[in-house]
């Protein structure tokens, strides 16, 4: 969605008021909302990226911009990486499926997964029916990002042991890492049947939720995700999500507050944190202190970097939203949004050559931009080159009636 146009709040009368003594009434106009950068509307929190593979005999390895999500990359459910132990022992046929299944083991066990991958796919091969090697191919290509390569094995293993809790659950990671969010979601329902109290089944679950927008029901998987994994700060950052989206925004604050007092590093609670003062409580102020600490921890978030540059135009920090809006352009050249965030505050700063320049930027990338134009046609009058700004004003005629006679209204 286009990012629309709101008010000036009246703190910002005084500078309005200069600037249209140096533009000769004329003033550019600072938008609202944010195109693109996050799974879901732009939001900051949840990642959309896989982090570097990380393995542990504990944990799982997380899994939402975004932002992602973790689009996907905050959670850390365990998922039982050691060898099943429910109904998934190994059959003690075939000697040498044993063999190359302990020579797995080992290379598995020193981190060297894709070295262990041929002696599991020998035991496999030689004995049919080892759901335990199945599983540890599986578990393997999830973790190299194999997604397609685990969906096989992993399913193999689950048709052998159909409560093979720990199977499931990286069936439904391949899944969701693959974007197929209904076979997802049926598997880690699966695998909660199998182990009713598995945490991370309960947190994928609320995050697909999420995802499909049943915010209500991610809430209800979320708190039983919490109700067997008490320190959880993925899943309150989650439910932070969801509690957004509902609008019950007091409660959304207390989960991202939480998690962040859990995991004071977590990035994707800060930036959480952030969205529910930008888009819900309008906040500003608050809304660019969350930012700030996020983008300290991951400053390659380049929603984030947007808003806060929008917070600090709204706050009149103009050479502050300069900076933050160009490291935003530096890693997505082509959004036209910060462009234009970029030539308001050039605008009001009177750096009105500057400005053109963004203005131009931001339509490049986004031809029918109604609010660019009608900034770039501001600036121009700044100028006083007043066929640049009838150009605009003639655009604006086809693409935004309103804001091309606002603009003609300005123009001498």
């Amino acid at each position: 969605m286009s990012p629309t146009p709101r008010p000036r709040r009246f703190t910002s009368v005084f500078t309005v008021l200069l600037v249209i003594a140096c533009a000769g009434g004329a003033v550019a106009q600072h938008e609202g909302g944010v195109t693109g950068g996050g799974m879901i509307g732009g939001s900051t929190s949840r990642p959309s990226t896989k982090p570097p593979a990380s393995k542990s005999t504990t944990t799982k390895k997380p899994a939402a911009t975004t932002t992602k999500k973790p689009a996907a990359t905050t959670t850390a459910g365990t998922s039982g990486t050691s060898k099943p132990n429910s109904g998934t022992s190994r059959p003690s046929t075939g000697t040498s499926a044993d063999y190359y299944y302990q020579q797995g083991e080992t290379l598995y066990n020193q981190k060297k997964y894709r070295e262990a991958l041929e002696p599991y796919q020998q035991a496999a091969q030689l004995n049919p029916s080892m759901s335990s090697a199945f599983y540890r191919m599986g578990w393997i290509y999830n973790d190299l990002e194999e997604y397609e390569s685990a969906i096989d094995p992993l399913m193999r293993a689950t048709s052998l042991v159909p409560n093979y809790a720990a199977a499931h659950f990286e069936l439904g990671y391949a899944y969701k890492k693959l974007e197929r969010f209904n076979e997802a979601l049926a598997a880690f329902l699966q695998c909660i049947r199998a182990k009713p109290d598995y945490a991370a089944a309960h947190y994928e679950t609320g995050w697909i939720r999420n995802e499909q927008k049943n915010y209500s029901g991610a809430l209800q998987s979320l708190k039983l995700a919490l109700e067997f994994r008490a320190n959880y700060p993925e899943a309150h950052n989650e439910m932070g999500y969801a509690l957004r989206y509902l609008g019950r925004d007091a409660e959304a604050i207390q989960e991202y507050q939480e998690a962040i007092r859990l995991k004071p590093d977590m990035a994707l609670a800060y930036l959480g944190l952030g969205d529910v003062h930008f888009y819900n409580t309008k906040k500003y102020a608050e809304a660019a202190n969350a930012y700030k600490e996020g983008l300290r921890l991951k400053p390659d978030n380049v929603t984030a970097l947007y808003n806060l540059g929008w917070c600090y135009n709204d706050l009149e920090r103009y050479t502050d939203a300069i900076a933050e809006l160009r490291k935003a352009i530096s890693l997505r050249p082509n959004y036209a949004e910060a462009y234009n965030e970029l030539g308001y505050a050039l605008h009001q700063l009177s750096r009105f050559g500057e400005a053109v320049v963004a203005y131009q930027s931001a339509i490049r990338n986004k031809t029918d931009y109604a609010s660019a134009h009608y900034n770039l046609g501001v600036s121009y009058i700044a100028l006083r080159n007043r066929n640049g700004a009838l150009e605009q004003y003639r655009i604006l005629q086809r693409i935004d009636s309103a804001r091309a006679t606002k603009l003609f209204n300005q123009i001498k």
